[in-house]
């Protein structure tokens, strides 16, 4: 009788094991993954915001610095369009992913594929702003070298939201970014040939 209490006592003890460890491994693979985290719209509003914020202050800047009145109404429709794009993206993270918090200026992410980036590699956005600060005269001509390779990264970002995005809303903002900054990059290269000669040759941002 003692030996079979004790059977009957490890088999209880086994089986416990058995399930605990199902358990914690249903637990596991049932959890919350990183998959929502990893999406494509998380990753594209995290790279699209502090991107957005840099051409701000170098627009803000132009404010300032700019020397010809259609520049300066160029820097004024950046900040006003660019300011609402990140107000509605901020919104749809806070919806969508329980938070509007995005990586600051000094670690923009890249989303991944694009620029040549396989993985999450990061860019300096402060450094751009800051270097536009304190370019030489002429400023426009440094403002012009600036911003077109900074719209050409946010349009080969958009141009990959368009098939890679989950949310019409993320594919919708993609096609208006690369409608309004491939028009403001057009506007912006005719100015260089126009002010300064040939604009150099960019190979994106």
């Amino acid at each position: 009788m003692r030996r079979q209490r004790w059977l009957l006592t490890s088999l209880a003890a086994a089986f416990l094991l058995i399930g605990t460890g199902c358990g914690m491994s249903s637990m596991q693979h049932g959890s919350p993954t990183a998959k929502t985290d990893q999406s494509f719209d998380i990753q594209f509003i995290d790279m699209m915001v502090p991107h957005h914020q840099g051409a701000i202050e170098m627009a803000k800047i132009a404010q300032q610095r700019a020397e010809r009145p259609e520049l300066a109404q160029m820097a004024n429709a950046i900040v006003s369009a660019q300011e609402a794009e990140i107000s509605q993206m901020k919104a749809w993270r806070l919806d969508w992913f329980g938070s509007d918090q995005t990586p600051p200026l000094e670690r923009m992410p890249m989303v991944p594929g694009v620029g040549g980036h396989a993985g999450h590699g990061t860019m300096d956005m402060a450094a751009d702003v800051n270097a536009l600060r304190n370019a030489p005269e002429p400023f426009d001509k440094a403002f012009i070298d600036a911003m077109i390779p900074h719209h050409q990264s946010a349009i080969e970002a958009a141009r990959a939201a368009e098939t890679r995005a989950e949310r019409a809303e993320i594919r919708d903002l993609a096609r208006a970014i690369i409608d309004d900054q491939q028009r403001e990059i057009e506007q912006m290269q005719q100015w260089r040939q126009a002010w300064y000669g040939a604009a150099p040759a960019h190979a994106g941002h």
